[in-house]
């Protein structure tokens, strides 16, 4: 049992992240409780409304809860409860939502932190070590295995961790590109610990697509290919920030290239290698590609398509009911109220009231008094009415409020996809440059294999001779012959045009005459 929370704002974009379908495979609004609105965008937006009474910065608290086994949906609220008891958010109002995403099923939970009868916040204090503590009495419970990092904290030894918790920056740049975090920080460990100095580790760096640059708060920071950047001292492990500042003090703050100037030449080289690969690849195989590419991201549209369009039909077709249900209603009451103004009582009432209306002084005596009994039955039927169109009304808000949520999902969405095509062609792009690595750095190990070894340097020793040779006994000129007081060397053809008549073998040889012509 993993539990992960954290108090928070902008519960319209909370909503959206728990509503989004394109990055789960089956979302369910299970459970709302202390709201009047059906929708988990209003639910949240109510949330934020009574919080906008006090000082709270954050009025909600969000929790991640993600079993390692199965569990039944008495075990999840069981464990909610047990959860929302330890945090000190028993009664508050709350959302869950369930997911399944990669064929495993985890759930949300959404608490409200403001205590409406003394509109204050509750407070979150120690929040993270009292989730490890029910992970651990939760996992037990239910007879699930504990993660090493529970187990070091069910032993109390937490320094015995070497992996750090993604943050939310690096999760979302793991959606983006298709790299995690660790393993980042393992090949960039691997390059901290391989270099001798500073400026070893920064060619390293540069090698592997990261730029050293010069962080606004941290000394040092990373900027990958991709023009994001990270915490250098998060990207080594079991080193501290100290002596990573140590280490790299060598290299001079000014001669280190800014945040800014390091994403644009990310940009560049990334330019550049996009134009080297298309230079580089024959246009049918870009266009197999490219074609490939398409179509798969044409399927995931179309699917994501189908998906907004079921939803967009269930709401139509349930804003329909919603019309129908309201003008049967209206019709409904239309109908009683008219056959009871055609009732004898109903219109001795009526002139009952009329006369004390039309009457000052009957007024100001039994005004208040036929007010408060009800005398006019007109005015019962005035007030039936408004409260009927009053709840008509905020049922159209509330199905108003669907659509606007709907749409905001769907745009989140298809931001999605579009962060899916990016992060595949990023991938892509990643590969062909580790591809590219690997053979330069094969062709350069070839290379030095064939400097060092001894019968490949006496082979291209004896090559290199006997082609000197050779190129001196058949192109040295007749000038540099006649110097050093040697006959030159003519070819065949030369000897032809000088001499004249060359008899070949037998009947069929080659005949000529003194002219230089062929004879016949």
């Amino acid at each position: 049992m993993i539990l992960k929370g954290s108090s928070r704002a902008h519960g319209g974009d909370l909503a959206t992240h728990l509503l989004n379908a394109y990055d789960n495979e089956r979302v369910e609004l299970a459970h709302m409780r202390g709201t009047i609105s059906e929708d988990l965008h209003g639910a949240l937006a109510e949330f934020e409304a009574v919080a906008s009474g006090t000082r709270a910065q954050k009025p909600l608290f969000s929790l991640s809860m993600n079993p390692s086994d199965k569990l039944s949906r008495e075990q999840y609220f069981e464990a909610i409860d047990a959860v929302e008891k330890k945090l000190g958010f028993t009664g508050q109002p709350r959302a869950v939502v369930f997911h399944i995403k990669d064929g495993r099923e985890h759930c949300h939970v959404v608490w409200s932190r403001i205590d409406g009868a003394n509109m204050k916040a509750i407070p979150d204090s120690f929040y993270k070590a009292k989730l490890c503590d029910m992970s651990v009495a939760l996992a037990e419970k239910f007879g699930h295995d504990l993660p090493e990092g529970l187990k070091r904290w069910k032993e109390k030894n937490r320094k015995a961790s070497d992996k750090l918790e993604p943050t939310l920056g690096e999760t979302a740049n793991e959606k983006k590109t298709g790299i995690s975090a660790e393993q980042r920080r393992k090949e960039i460990t691997a390059a901290y610990e391989q270099a001798d100095n500073a400026a070893a580790f920064q060619h390293a760096l540069e090698e592997k697509g990261y730029i050293l640059a010069q962080g606004d708060r941290r000394s040092y920071v990373l900027v990958d290919a991709y023009g994001d950047v990270h915490s250098l001292s998060r990207c080594i492990k079991g080193v501290r920030a100290k002596e990573i500042k140590a280490r790299l003090a060598p290299l001079a703050a000014n001669s280190l290239p800014s945040v800014d100037d390091a994403k644009d030449q990310a940009r560049e080289q990334q330019r550049a290698a996009d134009d080297a690969k298309a230079e580089a690849q024959p246009e049918t195989e870009t266009d197999a590609r490219e074609e490939k590419r398409k179509r798969a991201i044409a399927e995931k549209h179309a699917a994501m398509k189908a998906r907004q369009a079921a939803r967009q039909l269930k709401l139509q077709q349930a804003e329909q009911a919603l019309l129908t249900r309201q003008q049967g209603e209206k019709l409904a009451l239309d109908a009683a109220q008219k056959a009871e103004s055609g009732k004898l009582l109903f219109r001795v009432r009526a002139k009952v009231a009329e006369l004390i209306e039309g009457r000052p002084a009957l007024r100001s005596v039994l005004g208040h008094i036929t007010a408060q009994a009800g005398l006019d039955p007109r005015e019962r039927h005035r007030l039936e009415q408004e409260a009927l169109a009053r709840r008509h009304a905020r049922e159209k808000k509330a199905i108003a409020g669907c659509k606007q949520a709907l749409a905001k999902s769907e745009q989140r969405e298809r931001a999605s996809l579009a962060r899916d095509r990016k992060r595949e062609a990023l991938q892509k792009i990643f590969q062909q440059e580790q591809q590219r690595a690997a053979a330069k750095a094969e062709a350069a190990k070839a290379q030095e294999e064939m400097r060092t070894d001894r019968h490949l340097l006496e082979e291209d020793a004896l090559a290199e001779e006997f082609n000197k040779e050779a190129q001196l006994d058949l192109f040295e000129d007749e000038g540099q012959a006649e110097d050093e007081g040697r006959k030159p060397r003519h070819s065949w053809k030369e000897r032809f045009h000088g001499k004249g008549t060359k008899k070949g073998r037998g009947r069929r040889g080659y005949r000529y005459r003194r002219d230089g012509k062929p004879g016949t």
